[in-house]
């Protein structure tokens, strides 16, 4: 939802969503733009281009989460296709990597695939990468109480890609050894009612502490930037391209002794957190510009259309 209400507000496109009676827009994480019309079924020859969504999850869930995609892939024939690969084939619970990026390409074929990090690029062997763009006029920073939080999903796919076991150990450390109290936004520790109270609780945050491997550039994560909220995180995906350690964030060892350690001491140096997070703030903005976001959409949607095939390289 998040990735797709950027989208949305890229001027001078129409955009059409075909149904999916799998999932639907969410309200509770973003409000629907008016501007979105909803079709039944595709119909060809009244579109230009078809952008569709899949992560690593999709090279074996042929009748889940893939469905819809690999249904409109039959379909589709008469325009162009840009595929967005939300995810990296870090897939351990079901696939090796290898058989994994395999896979992937032959689902995506011979068309654009968008990724979201450089690392994404490098670990499937090819794509196009685009940083998210997120406005930070829509970001709340408030005066910050002396918490660490993280928002990561539940479900997750496995240790590495979200970190999951690196997150649990770091909060368990904080706990026993240096008495500090992690809340995980989104497990029954903090569930947060709609979108708005979720930005209140994240510009009220004096830590943000992202534990993913895998996950390509967390929008959690800049979300939390955006909100003054100092970063502890791994270095995984760009990450160490654009924090620079105890300037703008922190950069904490693949271990949740080094993690807990960070974080205890940006809890304890509540004045010098703060302003590191202003630092952060300032990177998240010139980085992760709505502007620079869509301009590079808008340029490999020309590139497509033209049949200008420039985004091959």
């Amino acid at each position: 939802m998040a990735h797709q209400y950027e989208l949305l507000k890229i001027k001078g496109i129409e955009w059409t969503y075909c149904a999916n009676h799998i999932r639907t827009w969410s309200d509770y994480a973003r409000p629907q733009p008016e501007h979105l019309k909803w079709v039944a079924y595709y119909e060809p020859g009244k579109y230009d281009l078809a952008l569709l969504h899949i992560d690593q999850q999709c090279v074996l869930d042929e009748l889940g989460k893939s469905q819809l995609y690999r249904d409109l892939r039959k379909i589709i024939k008469d325009i162009p296709i840009i595929v967005i690969n939300h995810g990296t084939p870090c897939y351990p619970e079901m696939i090796e990597w290898e058989e994994c990026k395999k896979q992937m390409r032959k689902l995506v074929g011979d068309v654009p695939m968008v990724v979201n990090s450089h690392q994404a690029k490098e670990d499937w062997g090819w794509g196009i990468p685009i940083i998210h763009g997120i406005d930070s006029s829509e970001w709340k920073d408030e005066i910050k109480e002396p918490r660490c939080v993280t928002f990561v999903s539940q479900a997750g796919i496995g240790t590495k890609y979200y970190g999951r076991s690196m997150l649990s150990n770091t909060k368990r450390i904080l706990k026993d050894d240096y008495g500090i109290q992690h809340i995980w936004i989104g497990s029954s520790e903090y569930i947060p009612h709609g979108i708005e109270e979720y930005k209140n609780f994240i510009g009220r945050s004096l830590v943000y502490f992202n534990p993913t491997y895998g996950s390509p550039m967390p929008r959690s994560r800049t979300e939390a930037m955006l909100s003054g909220s100092c970063i502890v995180t791994t270095r995984h995906h760009d990450a160490d391209s654009f924090i620079e350690d105890g300037v703008n964030g922190y950069i904490c060892k693949d271990n949740p002794e080094d993690a807990a350690k960070i974080i205890a001491d940006c809890i304890k140096n509540y004045k010098k957190t703060v302003k590191i997070g202003q630092e952060g703030k300032k990177t998240a903005m010139k980085l992760f510009s709505p502007e620079r976001f869509q301009k590079n959409w808008l340029d490999l949607i020309h590139q497509v259309l033209n049949k200008n095939n420039q985004w091959k390289e």
